[in-house]
């Protein structure tokens, strides 16, 4: 700066140095941090003097002989080792097999429900029936009328096994009497046989019932991957397919008369495959029928083996009990988990993403737009990878139950018949429970007792680690410099 003096002449005015807080917060942040450096050598120190751990104190010792702190070190460093390896066995015995399952004996306290019967003709729809609707009489043998007879008769018999057979056969295109607007689920449910022209009589439980009444104590219509089916018991029919429709579960008890369905149908010439399932659980290609009927058997029987899994288990991610509980995964294709649903809407989103739509026989869902005819080629192109689940992380549900048949009664060779019943082969005495074998608490005790054995390390030693290079530290690097300088 200049300045004026006395004398006239002008002189400049040294510039006084203004401190560097900056260069000043570093120093003092260097300084602390060595202190704290130091502070932790001395905690250390302390630490194995004072240990509780067994055998520290003792290779710490610097008043001890080399030979005897070494021996003391190894020790030290075998357990550490042992208990490593210990623990990594139970953590991976935690992830890998942490639930039992075994026999449920207490079977005079649960109820046995009956299972979904579905009945899936391959030729849902007759020729006839198909004349009829289209309004053609006997008579009308002509070319175009034949062909599109066949071509409504083969629309009928889609399912997600047919597409491609179908897709093939129509490639050129279809039959130019056909509207392609038209609505190809409601019309496939109006091509098919009435459920009253397919059945005759019905019973269940020895009692007669109304085969075609609107309820679950019936056959009702329900459209499905393998085609259409007429289930019995099941919560998926086309008729209660809404949350809001009450879904009356059929029960058996040991002192019904019969635990079977029994009836009979109106043609000694029908060949379906007959499904034996969960009343939760989808018609889908992953299930596999338990007899292609051709009217030559009267009657089948099955055994009934189900696993359920307790509350305990929901500690466990689905990863390490293998199944899921039905309200733990949320579907679009129901509010239940089953894992028939699951592999079906892994399909539905598969089908969706690669044409854009899926087929008909699907169920009704928002977002997922039925295929009119000429998308399923696009369907039939993508099959193969539509029907692939590898990918699609479905476990089986935590209620899981199978029906196996025992045994099954054939007619002679050269007589049909138009009646079988389906039933229990005995009274279900025994389920399956799925229980936590090793849980959270079991894993804590293990380890405690683990580190405790080879180390005798407890929860207050790993606290009593934590105070002296943390808290004990820190205060000492503050409070005790002068220690520290020394």
């Amino acid at each position: 700066m200049a300045c004026l003096s006395m004398d006239g002449k002008l002189h400049l005015k040294p510039r006084l140095k203004k401190p560097n807080k900056w260069r000043a917060f570093l120093k003092n942040i260097s300084r602390s941090y060595g202190y704290l450096k130091t502070s932790w050598g001395v905690q250390t120190r302390e630490f194995f003097a004072n240990s509780t751990l067994h055998g520290v104190k003792y290779f710490a010792a610097t008043d001890r002989p080399f030979i005897e702190r070494f021996m003391w070190f190894s020790c030290v460093t075998f357990g550490a080792v042992a208990t490593c390896v210990v623990i990594f066995s139970l953590w991976d015995k935690f992830q890998t097999y942490p639930t039992i399952t075994g026999l449920d004996t207490d079977f005079h306290n649960w109820k046995v429900p009956f299972p979904a019967v579905a009945v899936c003709p391959l030729e849902p729809a007759g020729m006839e029936n198909i004349r009829e609707f289209l309004g053609f009489s006997a008579d009308d043998t002509g070319v175009e009328t034949n062909e599109i007879v066949e071509f409504y008769f083969e629309m009928s018999k889609l399912s997600l096994n047919t597409v491609k057979g179908f897709a093939e056969r129509y490639h050129n295109g279809i039959p130019k009497q056909f509207n392609q607007s038209t609505d190809l689920r409601g019309l496939t449910l109006k091509l098919l046989r009435k459920c009253d022209k397919l059945f005759e009589s019905c019973k269940f439980k020895d009692e007669a019932i109304n085969c075609c009444s609107v309820d679950s104590q019936s056959f009702q219509p329900v459209l499905t991957e393998n085609g259409l089916c007429y289930a019995f018991n099941s919560r998926h029919l086309e008729a209660t397919s809404s949350r809001d429709v009450k879904f009356n579960m059929q029960y058996i008890k040991e002192t019904d008369i019969k635990w079977s369905l029994e009836f009979s149908v109106n043609s000694q010439q029908l060949l379906a495959p007959i499904y034996i399932i969960n009343s939760d659980d989808f018609i889908g290609i992953d299930v596999q029928p338990q007899l292609v009927w051709d009217c030559k058997v009267d009657r089948i029987a099955f055994s009934f083996k189900q696993t359920y899994t307790t509350e305990d288990t929901r500690q466990l991610s689905i990863k390490q009990r293998k199944c899921i509980f039905e309200d733990e995964v949320k579907l679009k294709v129901d509010w239940i988990y089953t894992y028939t649903a699951c592999t079906m809407e892994c399909r539905m989103e598969t089908a969706k993403r690669r044409c854009g739509c899926v087929p008909f026989f699907y169920p009704e869902i928002a977002g997922f737009d039925y295929c009119d005819l000429s998308s399923l080629q696009c369907i039939a192109a993508h099959l193969a990878e539509i029907r692939d689940i590898s990918k699609c992380n479905c476990q089986l549900g935590c209620k899981n139950t199978v029906y196996e048949v025992e045994t099954q009664k054939t007619k002679e060779a050269d007589s049909t018949l138009n009646r079988i019943e389906i039933g229990f082969v005995s009274w279900p005495m025994v389920r399956y429970k799925r229980e936590v074998l090793f849980g959270w608490v079991d894993l804590l005790v293990s380890f405690g007792g683990i580190a405790g054995l080879f180390l005798g390390f407890s929860l207050l030693s790993g606290v009593e680690i934590l105070y002296y290079f943390t808290i004990r530290a820190c205060i000492a690097s503050w409070r005790e410099r002068r220690y520290l300088d020394r």
